[in-house]
Parts: structure tokens; C-alpha cells; sequence
């Protein structure tokens, strides 16, 4: 299940969770990211053990601007609230799963 996030849920669905989490920042107009919906449902399925939520940089600017976003789909790897890892652009699952190896 991919969790959408807002600026109001942030704090519960990220920094609060106990464990693996994966925010895409993404924006509704961009193919690369239309392209990445696929490969992050079938992580979500694969993975439940991470927390999948994304956040629309057109419609969550604060957000988007705290963590330097620029370009979409980024990806932020974060383990009990705390960001690990990052990754920009159209990658694969192993990728995305390689983002938490350092928290283990």
C-alpha cells in the first residue's frame, strides 16, 4: 500500500514510524514519474516490511523545498525518521531496495 503524505501526516507517517521508509517525491505532469508508479506499487507488495507514501511536490512545496528537491521522481530512504539514503530519477526495485542496506 503506498501511503500518500502530506506536510499535516509527515511527521506520523515518516518521522514517527519505528522502521523502513520510502518517500517518492514525484509531480503529477512528469513521465518519469508516470513511469515509476508500476515499479512502486509492486515494491509496496513485495517489501511490506517499508513503508511506501509519496508526496506531490506541486501540491506539497514546503516539503519538497525542506528536503531540496529538484528534479522528479526523487526517492528518500528513511529508518526510524531518520533519512539514509537518496536516489533521483527512473531506477529499478533493487535500487530503491538498496537504499536501506546501510541501516542493517
Amino acid at each position: 500500500m503506498i501511503v500518500k503524505v502530506t506536510e499535516k501526516n509527515f511527521q506520523k507517517e515518516v518521522y514517527d514510524c519505528h522502521g523502513a521508509v520510502l518517500v517518492e517525491f514525484y509531480a503529477s505532469w512528469c513521465p518519469k514519474c508516470a513511469m515509476m508508479e508500476d515499479v512502486l506499487k509492486k515494491f509496496s507488495e513485495d517489501h511490506p516490511e517499508i513503508r511506501v507514501c509519496q508526496v506531490n511536490t506541486g501540491e506539497e512545496i514546503r516539503l519538497s523545498d525542506q528536503y531540496g528537491i529538484e528534479k522528479v521522481p526523487s526517492f528518500i530512504a528513511f529508518d526510524s525518521g531518520k533519512p539514509i539514503g537518496a536516489v533521483v530519477g527512473v531506477v529499478p526495485a533493487e535500487v530503491l531496495l538498496e537504499l536501506f542496506s546501510s541501516a542493517k
